[in-house]
């Protein structure tokens, strides 16, 4: 029998973003339905975390969960850039300047990590329906959003909130119609992997392994366990056709790498290479992360080359930010838009500036000194050290420590966090490297004034 439920927020999709601004919303008293058309557990590739999610972890009150049940992971071993040798950045360095407790992040079996996220957004009181396929987006008569449409057990329910969150992921399932999408042209590439059961830890056992390779494209390398390992190539899709043509396989291309590879075809038994798996890894982002009644949050919103494992801390920071906003809009209408603007403005800022730094660094024949100091000249670092500066920018710690106290009632702070922005923007132009982007601070003083706080 079909049904309709109200709720003050719709989450689509449970993965890490859904079910963190779902189980936070859930957690400030207000009611939530999360939708999600798989069923949990399930397979997902994106299995090393970066230390800024642990802030968040705290806060979901996941910490010993995820330190008694996946590998830590302490620091990124590299081979990039004109050093011939591998070169190490320690975790704990970004951690101590930012005054934080946390030691280290977590490599995780993604299918049980999504599956912890979900059942946590569950005991703090989020609705969680699983196969549950979203198939229309509902809307009023001025074109809000008013809710979702989907089927579960071959029924067709509504589902009718203030709010409707996408976080489905590559699908895209709201903003593939609700906004436009730009492809990072320079960034279309392709991964393909697969997992070894045995393998020879690097130095640093505990590290992520990131190599880049002489032919094109770099190559990961994840202990999972102390024996398994996760090990992937990320190619550009046009490299990869070039590369499988004459009847070469992906398998054919992956073993070139490996055997091209400094480091990790030390790590394996490169002949006991067993059933690849391939994705798109295009990066790319939405026009506007939200609109009348709905947000977008996770891949949903925005991808970036998983170069720096940034994906899930991406996804999460931008689902934090959405659940203050939301909640902040959910106890004041009349301030909704200011609210989502400055969710908007920020997420950006997190996406920019990440997207940045991956353009700099995939250029692999600089000095580490320089990739270093460029990470501290990029983010709004916790330190002026270019050492520590290229740690966090990689883990994640000091963008969190940014937007930690975001308030989405104040004005005041986004305009000085996008000030920031702006002149990081304008050097980059000096630089040389920028185009004519009209700034987003000024986008959004030009909002607030068309929409003055009421």
């Amino acid at each position: 029998m079909s049904r309709t439920e109200n709720v003050d927020v719709v989450v689509v999709g449970g993965g890490p973003a859904g079910s963190t601004v779902g189980g936070l919303l859930a957690k400030a008293g207000r009611t939530v339905l999360i939708l999600e058309r798989e069923t949990f557990p399930r397979y997902h590739i994106g299995e090393s975390m970066v230390s800024g999610m642990a802030p968040l972890m705290e806060e979901l009150g996941l910490i010993e969960e995820l330190d008694a049940r996946f590998q830590h992971k302490s620091g990124i071993t590299l081979r990039w850039g004109r050093d011939p040798e591998p070169w190490r950045s320690d975790f704990s360095a970004a951690f101590s300047s930012a005054g934080s407790h946390f030691t280290h992040a977590w490599h995780v079996t993604r299918s049980e990590f999504d599956e912890l996220m979900l059942d946590n957004a569950r005991k703090l009181g989020a609705m969680v329906h699983e196969a549950a396929q979203v198939t229309g987006i509902l809307r009023d008569e001025a074109g809000r959003v008013t809710g979702v449409a989907y089927t579960q057990d071959g029924e067709t329910h509504r589902a009718t909130a203030r709010f409707v969150v996408d976080a489905s992921g590559q699908a895209r399932l709201l903003t593939r119609e609700l906004t436009q999408t730009s492809w990072q042209e320079d960034l279309r590439n392709v991964a393909v992997w697969t997992y070894f059961d045995s393998y020879t830890p690097i130095e640093y056992k505990d590290d992520i392994l990131v190599e880049a390779i002489p032919s094109g494209g770099w190559v990961w390398g994840i202990p999972l366990s102390d024996t398994r390992l996760s090990m992937g190539y990320v190619l550009s899709a046009e490299k990869l056709a070039e590369q499988t043509r004459g009847g070469r396989t992906q398998r054919d291309v992956f073993l070139d790498c490996l055997k091209n590879s400094h480091v990790a075809k030390t790590m394996v038994d490169v002949e006991a290479l067993g059933e690849l798996r391939t994705t798109r890894d295009w990066s790319h982002v939405c026009d506007t992360f939200h609109g009348p009644g709905w947000v977008a949050v996770g891949d949903a919103a925005a991808f970036i080359d998983p170069l720096f494992s940034s994906g899930v801390w991406l996804g999460t920071s931008g689902a934090w930010l959405a659940a203050r906003a939301l909640d902040a809009a959910l106890g004041d209408q009349g301030r909704e838009e200011q609210a989502l603007e400055r969710f908007d403005a920020l997420y950006r800022q997190l996406y920019k500036d990440i997207l940045a730094y991956v353009r700099f660094f995939m250029d692999p024949t600089r000095l580490r000194e320089e990739y270093e100091e460029r990470a501290r000249e990029i983010a709004n670092m916790v330190t002026q050290s270019s050492r520590v500066g290229f740690i966090s920018m990689i883990s994640g710690v000091s963008a969190v420590a940014d937007v930690v106290d975001f308030d989405p009632m104040s004005l005041e702070e986004v305009e000085d966090v996008l000030q920031e922005w702006d002149e990081q923007i304008a050097a980059s132009r000096e630089a040389g490297e920028g185009g004519g982007e009209r700034s987003r601070a000024q986008e959004v003083k030009a909002s607030h004034k068309a929409h003055p706080v009421r």
